[in-house]
């Protein structure tokens, strides 16, 4: 792979667009440089890494959406090499410890959960390794 994690694009995965456009403007204030992509279902999430898979370097995922949850999403990016190693990340209203570990079981290299709300120094700690901030 040429590109590094900080130049490649971040996929925000969220069935509210109020929670994705939110979640974008408060990673671009803190000076998060990366493209976004956006999906509102988890069918149209992996149509877009169907094809751009090598462009993205950051999943952000909701849990809770209809068709296709994000632990649905989730088991299906796993059985699937090539995308496999993309880290995600989730950001939820599902905070209790059993969901965490269900996120966990799924996906055992999760690279992180957040349970919305979220403060924006929380959200970038945690988003800080994949990204390119000024």
């Amino acid at each position: 792979m040429t590109e590094s994690n900080n130049s490649l694009k971040i996929l925000v995965v969220d069935d509210s667009d109020l929670e994705r456009e939110l979640l974008i403007e408060v990673l671009k204030g803190a000076g998060v440089k990366n493209e976004f992509l956006q999906a509102k279902t988890g069918d149209a999430a992996i149509q877009i890494l169907g094809t751009r898979y090598k462009e993205i370097g950051l999943i952000l995922l909701d849990w809770q959406m209809p068709q296709m949850s994000g632990m649905e999403f989730m088991e299906a990016v796993m059985k699937v090499p090539a995308v496999a190693a993309t880290p995600i990340i989730m950001v939820t209203a599902s905070g209790t410890d059993e969901n965490k570990k269900k996120a966990r079981d799924v996906n055992p290299n999760l690279a992180g959960y957040i349970v919305k709300p979220y403060t924006p120094e929380s959200l970038i700690e945690i988003i800080r390794p994949y990204v390119l901030l000024s």
